[in-house]
């Protein structure tokens, strides 16, 4: 062993036994030096990799892994490490690539399960149901007892209404984990959706589920609240709802500024309150940019039912919850630098190039490409009005109204994925207090701006379904039909419903919802001065 290669081994111990002492800095370095000295060294370029994944660098990660991945191309674990760090990247489809090489490479290694359920996961995630249970079947046929996979598989079956299929997991799982309490947990998901309440009540206050099953600690309280809200004991409901939110919190909110959402609206409520439409230089600008569509409003206040309900006509199509709009405001935060001052001169070149910029976005979400009529659906996109209306004066917007009471509640009580706007609903007083934000955000548009927006309460939508539908049509210029009716029809025939309302949205309409904040009335104690003007506002009665 020539002496290149000695310094080279030297450094890459010295790396792993800093990184054992929990030394990154320098184990970082000792392994750069070692590649400087041995480029095509595999330990070196590989445990940097690692290191790098560790430490949050994606992009130095995955360089590293792929630089690995030549030198041994047929190292499983280096693909399958790939996958980790491509998925962390948010790009599914190479982290679907690796992970289907680790099983191409060793097909016969039972370790695969853990690779078989990534892809699952995966394809789960781009809502490809078929091949999702695929992936997770096999990972099962390969490691009967992960339970990971048997909870994707629930959520699967779950959430594309296939009963049977989920029954038949349920006895599978009985038969062969050993811990009853988890079993007892399925079999609970399985009697909540079966609308047995009182036995999913039952169920869940007799077991006591390990900590570390961290997802499903949180949906068993979750579903207690549920169920003893349909069962009218609405103290019980309410401190189990406060659990849940709870459980979310510490296991997924640790580095999610909840107040950076806060001070996003605050900023524009404070730029926009005195401001001067007249100081926006105005283009001509081409006809051929049809007016985008926006619906918008706070969230649960009925767009994922205003979503199925539109999707009933083939003209129509609905973009639910993408970033196109993200996007198209990070690419503009590069030109006025987050000074709304710097949007008064915008030249017409730039102008044109924003809105060809959103349509670019928008297109890569669109599953028929000559679909008449586009819907940008994102409820929080209201607090934006004021950039959309100034690349496109002529936008119009579907603005989805609930009672105020009714709205924060039902984002008090549902799991949301969490960032910083949807932190705020995990604590009653803090929904109650982003909602007042928006709405004042909203009414200061309203007045500085001429906004083309139709309004729809759910209650009308629940009480008067033709005539309300009927106007939105109209609002849309298309044809309303008898269809529109069978609207939950449609919903089921969904498996890529991306919000927490899938279960509502795919049964005939109910009023069960309207005004169910009475009963949490004295939950409300303290924060009715806040809500109460939005009731008058907004025209709704106590």
């Amino acid at each position: 062993m020539n002496k290149i290669i000695l310094n080279a081994n030297y450094l890459v111990i010295n790396a792993l036994t800093a990184i054992k002492n929990k030394n990154y800095i320098e184990a970082k370095n000792l392994l750069e030096k070692a590649i400087s000295i041995q480029p095509e060294m595999f330990a070196a370029n590989h445990n940097l990799a690692i290191l790098n994944f560790q430490l949050g660098n994606l992009d130095s990660s995955i360089l590293y892994f792929e630089k690995s991945k030549k030198i041994k191309p047929k190292f499983s674990q280096v693909y399958f490490n790939l996958g980790l760090a491509y998925d962390r990247k948010k790009n599914i489809n190479l982290a679907i690539i690796n992970f289907k090489k680790v099983i191409k490479l060793d097909p016969n290694n039972p370790n695969n399960s853990i690779a078989l359920y990534n892809i699952g996961h995966l394809y789960k995630k781009k809502f490809e149901t078929i091949k999702a249970e695929e992936y997770l079947s096999k990972s099962l046929d390969l490691n009967p007892n992960l339970i990971i996979s048997y909870d994707e598989l629930f959520s699967l079956y779950d959430r594309s209404n296939q009963i049977e299929k989920f029954s038949n997991l349920l006895d599978k799982a009985k038969k062969i984990l050993s811990e009853k309490d988890l079993v007892s947990f399925y079999e609970a998901v399985f009697t909540y959706n079966q609308k047995n309440f009182k036995q999913t009540i039952q169920i869940l206050e007799n077991i006591d589920l390990k900590e570390n099953y961290v997802g499903q600690n949180i949906t068993k309280h979750s579903l207690l609240a549920k169920s003893y809200d349909q069962t009218n004991n609405f103290e019980k409901a309410y401190n189990h709802f406060k659990i849940n939110n709870q459980l979310i919190n510490e296991s997924y909110g640790k580095g999610v500024n909840e107040k950076s959402f806060i001070e996003l609206v605050t900023q524009r409520i404070k730029f926009f309150k005195n401001f001067n439409f007249n100081r926006w230089k105005q283009h001509q600008l081409k006809d051929e940019f049809f007016q985008p569509i926006f619906l918008i409003g706070f969230p649960r206040s009925g767009t994922t039912l205003l979503d199925t309900i539109l999707r009933t006509n083939k003209s129509i199509e609905v973009i639910e919850e993408k970033p196109v709009l993200r996007n198209f405001l990070r690419n503009l935060d590069i030109k006025i630098k987050n000074n709304f001052n710097h949007l008064d001169n915008l030249d017409k070149k730039f102008i044109q190039n924003m809105q060809n910029f959103y349509f670019e976005e928008r297109e890569q979400y669109l599953e028929n490409k000559k679909t008449k009529i586009v819907i940008d659906k994102m409820p929080l996109n209201i607090i934006y009005i004021a950039e959309i209306l100034r690349f496109f004066p002529n936008a119009k917007f579907i603005f989805a109204l609930r009672n105020p009471y009714d709205s924060v509640l039902s984002c008090f009580m549902q799991q949301f994925e969490l960032n910083p706007a949807m932190k705020n609903f995990t604590s009653l007083e803090s929904s109650v207090i982003l909602y007042d934000l928006v709405m004042k955000l909203w009414t200061i548009y309203r007045d500085v701006f001429s906004i083309n927006c139709h309004f729809i309460k759910y209650e009308d939508l629940v009480t008067d379904f033709e005539k309300t539908t009927k106007e939105i049509f109209k609002f849309l210029e298309i044809d309303w039909s008898d269809n529109t009716k069978n609207f939950y029809m449609t919903a089921k025939k969904r498996l890529n419903i991306s919000t927490p309302s899938y279960n509502q949205i795919t049964s005939p309409l109910y009023s069960r919802s309207i005004g169910r904040w009475k009963n949490y009335e004295k939950e409300f104690k303290g924060l009715k001065n806040i809500l109460d003007p939005w009731l008058d506002e907004f025209n709704y009665k106590i």
